[in-house]
């Protein structure tokens, strides 16, 4: 059995909905892999939304990282999506709508559905009956013409077509509304955490001060933080590395990954990221530009041992090619007066800038910041210019504070055309998700840009996960 995850264009971002502390992709994958399908393909879309979706497959997903990824703007069909995946013509295929989510043994169901395909309708769960639709997993039998019946499926299933209707799912589970014991099988939603109290989950090195307030359901996530004082709940998800902070006030509300609600704050019903909230009833946006209400975990990165080592090795490779360059300009009187370091913001510290035109020498001055840590090895250029119209104080600093590098990378992050709001965003992305993989993608992707054989988007893998919104 083949199984597809079909795109729902009113609902690209469905992927990542947090439920109990996983998005809904991987509790997907989970699902079908409880029908020991041979393999699984999943759209994706063009949009922003459809590109983190699959950077998230594609990092940090044990089951993302087998699941055929096919890209396509426009919506394709069950069987053409299979074709582009590779799997074989004509093959019986499970097809899931990516907002739906269920439980129970749907491999019994699939097993007594008619051959030439059915439709199975999966009913919500008691705890959301009156709120959820009910989810439905097409069969398509084997061969081009499928005639598909609707049949009842044992098990339950819901639409899950916002963040609010995760969070209502997810609210159930924490609760024990809806199962979470491994012992029930597939009709539970596994929760990856441990029950502190009844209602109450932390995930691995969480940490929750005595004197914080916990109102169940909550769902603190693994390396998050809430301090003393702080109130978190009912309904509420914090996500890993994240921090409530002293005297905070969180309620039905889903705080993102290394997101820091400031003290004092009070939040409700919204979705909080850094420097941005979004109220879960209307989908209406608000940015925050003040650090001290939503901030973002973590400070301006520093390369390895590894990396500075062979900076090292480097310099000491190049500084005699370096110290005969600049004698020969000099004597030649090509030099030019030269800034060797600048001021850097948000954060102010040096970086050593060459301006001499001497290429060695120039490269020299990078390398020594990589030996101090200073600059990676692969990483950025500095930010030339103000702060563009339209971009919030608050992402003009996050983007500066960005991995800048020996060797620049700029060119295969975006498109020589995008605009500068654009580009801060992909500095802002490309400052999160640094890793030797991305690296070497972008690289691969500044190589095949400057031979002149197009974007390299289409053919350097993982390509969506490097589409920056």
């Amino acid at each position: 059995m083949y199984a597809i995850i079909q795109r729902v264009p009113e609902s690209p971002d469905a992927g990542l909905f947090s439920i109990a502390g996983r998005p809904l992709v991987s509790r997907q994958l989970q699902w079908l892999r409880e029908l020991q399908c041979r393999r699984v393909a999943m759209q994706i879309g063009t949009d922003a939304a459809s590109m983190e979706l699959a950077a998230w497959l594609t990092e940090h997903d044990a089951l993302g990282a087998d699941t055929a990824l096919v890209l396509a703007g426009a919506a394709l069909s069950p069987r053409e999506i299979a074709r582009r995946a590779g799997f074989p013509d004509g093959a019986p295929l499970v097809v899931l709508p990516a907002t739906v989510l269920g439980g129970g043994d749907l491999a019994a169901t699939l097993a007594a559905a008619p051959p030439r395909g059915a439709s199975i309708r999966l009913d919500p769960p008691e705890a959301l009956a009156g709120r959820a639709e009910a989810g439905v997993v097409r069969v398509l039998g084997a061969g081009d013409v499928c005639e598909e019946e609707e049949v009842a499926g044992s098990g339950w299933g819901a639409v899950i077509r916002s963040q609010a209707d995760a969070l209502a799912l997810s609210a159930a589970v924490l609760s024990g509304r809806i199962s979470s014991d491994p012992a029930d099988g597939p009709r539970a939603v596994i929760v990856h955490a441990a029950e502190r109290s009844p209602g109450v989950w932390a995930g691995r090195g969480a940490l929750i001060a005595q004197t914080a307030e916990l109102t169940p359901p909550v769902f603190i996530g693994a390396r998050a933080v809430v301090c003393a004082g702080a109130r978190v709940g009912p309904a509420v998800i914090v996500g890993p590395q994240a921090v409530v902070e002293s005297g905070a006030v969180v309620s039905h509300a889903v705080v993102h990954d290394g997101t820091i609600v400031g003290e004092g704050v009070s939040f409700s019903h919204v979705e909080l990221s850094p420097h941005r909230a979004v109220r879960l009833a209307d989908h209406a946006r608000m940015d925050v530009d003040d650090s001290l209400v939503l901030g973002q975990r973590g400070g301006r990165p520093a390369p390895g041992v590894l990396a500075r080592a062979l900076a090292l090795l480097l310099l000491v490779l190049l500084a005699p090619l370096g110290a005969l360059a600049s004698l020969l300009s000099y004597l030649l009187g090509r030099g030019t007066a030269a800034r060797f370091a600048v001021p850097v913001e948000p954060r102010p510290f040096w970086l050593m800038e060459g301006a001499t035109g001497i290429a060695p020498f120039d490269a020299i001055l990078r390398l020594w910041d990589v030996v101090l840590g200073r600059r990676f090895l692969i990483g950025l250029s500095r930010w030339k210019g103000g702060r563009p119209d339209g971009a919030s104080a608050a992402l003009f600093a996050d983007a500066l504070a960005v991995p800048y590098g020996f060797l620049t990378i700029d060119a295969g992050l975006t498109p020589a055309e995008a605009d500068a709001e654009t580009r801060l965003r992909a500095r802002l992305w490309y400052a999160t998700e640094k890793k030797w993989r991305v690296d070497v993608a972008l690289v691969l992707r500044c190589l095949v840009s400057a031979l002149g054989r197009g974007p390299a988007a289409a053919r350097v893998r993982p390509a969506p996960a490097l589409e920056i919104p």
